[in-house]
């Protein structure tokens, strides 16, 4: 999980407005759409969900708070129409006071974890899966379907090898790209070709899991391409953002966010 900083996630409300106003153009799903296909789940109705009242408790472990990132989740969980609140305190006291308020579940995000915790069902939902899923699905959707397809996916890391198991699981043909060999050296899988070149310009739908951000710009692209970044900062510069408007999935914490609440919803333990 990349940490987030306050820069990219300054205007929670304006900046939700946007992503998801892209979304739709990309896929034709807003956030709740997706959330729910996502986690292979019917949409749930706004009445519905509000039902189940969400907490999103700020955590001080490590490196401390994110400047409006608990404002950031807690906008995305009310867009999807869950009543939603940001207790008070903080760590372990915060969880006393969501749950003695009657939350149900719980966002909470340290250094190393951010995760939606059913304290009824017990199910809880990890964020790198999460957005794996989210994004695999928006891919999916701006693709017309994935199954049989190539697909490139750059990047093997925590977030890269999710993204994996949700393309394969599409029956996408993975052609898999990491500048350090040594992280799918042990790779065994015949619907998996791996790369040992960047394969520019990209083309086709790509999963981009990589975080150094600007490195690919307008040229490194082929027309119809379609990209799925969830990847903090965004590898695409400014040119290579307008080359591909309307196919172009990106945000910091939205889609990801989304689609915890979904899996948390679900009856049974999601994957961690």
């Amino acid at each position: 999980m990349t940490r987030l900083i306050t820069d990219w996630i300054s205007e929670p409300e304006s900046d939700l407005a946007k992503y998801n106003a892209n979304l739709i153009e990309a896929t034709g799903m807003d956030y709740a759409m997706l959330a729910f296909r996502a986690a292979g789940i019917p949409e749930m109705p706004k009445d519905a969900i509000r039902r189940h009242k969400v907490a999103v408790v700020r955590v001080t472990a490590g490196k401390g708070v994110i400047g409006s990132f608990a404002e950031s989740v807690s906008a995305v969980l009310s867009y999807m129409g869950a009543e939603v609140f940001i207790p008070s305190a903080s760590d372990v006291a915060g969880m006393y006071e969501a749950v003695s308020a009657g939350a149900e579940i719980l966002f909470m995000a340290d250094d190393n974890r951010f995760v939606a915790l059913n304290v009824r069902s017990g199910a809880i939902a990890e964020n790198d899966y999460a957005t794996a899923c989210g994004y695999v699905a928006a891919l999916s959707a701006m693709a017309g379907g994935l199954a049989g397809r190539e697909v490139l996916l750059l990047g093997f890391g925590r977030l890269g090898k999710r993204a994996l198991k949700c393309l394969l699981a599409e029956g996408a043909a993975v052609n898999l790209y990491d500048c350090d060999s040594k992280k799918t050296a042990s790779l065994r899988d015949e619907r998996v070709n791996l790369l040992t070149e960047l394969p520019l310009p990209l083309s086709g739908p790509v999963f981009d899991a990589t975080n150094t951000g600007g490195y690919l710009s307008a040229g490194d692209l082929a027309d119809g391409v379609m990209i799925a970044a969830p990847g903090i900062p965004l590898s695409l510069d400014d040119g290579a953002c307008s080359a591909c408007r309307g196919a172009l999935v990106h945000d910091p914490l939205q889609a990801g966010v989304a689609v915890m609440l979904a899996l948390a919803l679900k009856d049974k333990l999601a994957e961690v």
